[in-house]
């Protein structure tokens, strides 16, 4: 895994986890949450799926953090960084959050931290995306001050039915202009 040093805010520590901790932010089958053709439901996930596929292990080509409360040590949520483009600059986030933990910005403040390393890190580009129906990225994206960057219809298939996808992004620029001595929440 690239170097996720770990990063704090008021109300949160972000950093490498173990893999309980990723059964316990995977507790649900989060493609199931999304919304996307109109399924929502609750549906545990596959433990295997989860170690195979979804904890990054040793992985060295992404930055991956677990967010934990700062209160009492809960993960809750990981976000990570792992579409480096050299042409432009950029990277790639993608984020996760149990729904217990949903509506009470904790995945806005870590975007905010974890924007703020990768621009120090030297970046000069953030994307970060969402499919048509999830409705709750797209506000998450949002509220942090993401732009939209490009759309992308029929980006994939979901049971037959072409799915667009909204590619949003933040410059350093507009990092420096929202965040950088401010405080966030």
């Amino acid at each position: 895994m690239m170097e996720s040093i770990i990063l704090e805010t008021d109300r949160l520590i972000l950093k490498p986890g173990t893999l309980e901790d990723y059964y316990k932010v995977y507790e649900y089958d989060l493609l199931k949450l999304r919304d996307i053709n109109g399924e929502f439901e609750y549906v545990k996930q596959d433990l295997k799926f989860i170690k195979e596929h979804v904890y990054p292990g040793n992985d060295d080509s992404i930055y991956d953090w677990v967010i934990y409360l700062k209160e009492n040590g809960e993960p809750i949520g990981n976000i990570f960084a792992e579409m480096h483009n050299d042409i432009d600059n950029s990277n790639e986030i993608g984020y996760n959050l149990h729904p217990s933990y949903w509506g009470n910005s904790y995945m806005k403040e870590a975007c905010v931290a974890v924007l703020g390393y990768l621009f120090k890190e030297g970046y000069e580009k953030i994307y970060c995306s969402y499919d048509e129906g999830n409705i709750k990225s797209k506000k998450s994206i949002e509220k942090t001050g993401f732009k939209l960057d490009n759309i992308k219809e029929n980006a994939w298939k979901k049971n037959g039915v072409p799915i667009t996808q909204y590619r949003y992004v933040m410059t350093k620029e507009m990092y420096d202009e929202l965040y950088e001595n401010k405080k966030v929440r």
